[in-house]
């Protein structure tokens, strides 16, 4: 049987491997960690990622940019409600400043932008034909709620219980399809 380690237990096995860990080892972590701190500051707009990149010693390089491409691709991820996040882009686009190849970086950055669009547009069409499908048989149920009312009810296909149901339930399939397709361009990035 598996034992269960507290918190406590793994922190100090942690501790205890950076005790043993060596210079390089402890200099590639602050780096990462460095790298890490850079691409929060470029997503919020407060940094140069290309300056920074430039002004790093070789040395720090690789273990920089691959804190940096870590937290970029976190952000680069399948629209949840209407339109791709803004910082979508931003990530992509620091994604290219960091990457060793620049040219397998740009195809899978195009790849990425392919498969938003992609996803938008389906997600827009079974949208409109959802709601084409549910304002068909609205109109009956909007009258025989006024009748039961005996006052004009107006009625909007988006808050029924039923389409919101059937839409979430489309929306999980569809980012079924699509998250496995994102997860391998973003493990294939964060090599690029």
């Amino acid at each position: 049987m598996a034992e269960i380690k507290s918190a406590l237990e793994m922190a100090l096995e942690r501790a205890e491997r950076f005790g043993r860990a060596s210079k390089e080892e402890m200099a590639e972590a602050r780096h990462r960690e460095q790298g890490q701190r850079l691409a929060v500051n470029f997503l919020k707009g407060e940094v140069d990622l290309e300056k920074e990149l430039q002004a790093a010693p070789p040395e720090a390089l690789p273990a920089l940019k691959a804190g940096i491409k870590e937290v970029l691709l976190r952000n680069v991820a399948l629209p949840r409600n209407g339109d791709p996040d803004p910082r979508l882009s931003l990530a992509l686009e620091g994604l290219l400043l960091a990457a060793t190849n620049p040219k397998a970086m740009a195809r899978f950055k195009s790849e990425v932008e392919q498969l938003m669009t992609n996803f938008v547009q389906v997600r827009n069409n079974a949208f409109q034909q959802l709601k084409a499908r549910f304002s068909a048989t609205l109109g009956d149920y909007a009258r025989a709620l006024e009748m039961q009312l005996r006052q004009k009810v107006r009625l909007e296909v988006e808050h029924l219980p039923q389409f919101q149901e059937e839409w979430r339930k489309f929306l999980g399939q569809l980012q079924e399809q699509f998250e496995p397709l994102l997860e391998e361009l973003k493990s294939r990035m964060k090599g690029a």
